[in-house]
């Protein structure tokens, strides 16, 4: 049998899961860096849990259609299949159900379906005007379903009109690609989050 070159195993493994497609180049480094980083960012915050963290989002046991009607839901929204399995690592941490989409018709049409109370998108996907346009469209759809979406928004340009701009068009929250972003990300929602739940009186 052949050997297999350990980049290209990984490389078919990785995307097997993510469900995406490998760009035209990938940068190996590049994602074995981003990589790395959710990894640190995983275990400082279960470091500084107070108690187990446990997520029915990762698990393989497949959920019951009851439980996708009435489960709070996370919907990601990037166009990099590298960002959005960073980041339902990252946010399955709260043990809600999460789903991903990489374009914007395709995230539209699954909030149609679902009405997410959470949303997080990346404003380029693939340029900033589509990001503009998904952003006003949930918030519309929100807005008629009478759901609260809380809607967050991620992106690595530093343009500060930017910000501006998607909170005239209704985001709740708008963070920047720092070195820290994955933190800052995390503890934003919790915020929201613990406050659902403290409104609820539900608990993790």
């Amino acid at each position: 049998m052949p050997s297999i070159d350990l980049d290209n195993e990984f490389l078919e493994l990785f995307y097997n899961i993510t469900n995406s497609k490998p760009p035209k180049e990938v940068n190996l480094l590049e994602l074995k860096n981003q990589l790395i980083n959710i990894v640190d960012t995983l275990k400082e915050l279960n470091n500084n849990a107070k108690k187990p963290i446990f997520s029915k989002a990762i698990s393989p046991i497949p959920l019951e259609d009851e439980d996708l009607k009435t489960g709070t839901a996370i919907l990601i929204v990037d166009d990099l299949g590298v960002i959005t399995y960073q980041l339902k690592v990252l946010l399955s941490q709260f043990d809600y159900d999460i789903d991903c989409s990489q374009e914007i018709y395709d995230a539209v049409n699954k909030y149609k379906k679902r009405k997410y109370k959470y949303v997080v998108m990346d404003l380029f996907i693939p340029t900033e005007r589509e990001g503009f346009i998904l952003l006003a469209e949930l918030k519309k759809m929100a807005a008629a379903s009478g759901v609260n979406t809380i809607v967050g928004v991620i992106t690595a340009s530093p343009r500060k009109e930017i910000e501006q701009q998607c909170k005239m068009r209704g985001a709740d929250f708008f963070l920047e690609k720092n070195s820290d972003w994955q933190n800052s990300l995390f503890n934003t929602m919790k915020n929201y989050i613990d406050a659902d739940k403290g409104e609820s009186g539900d608990d993790y």
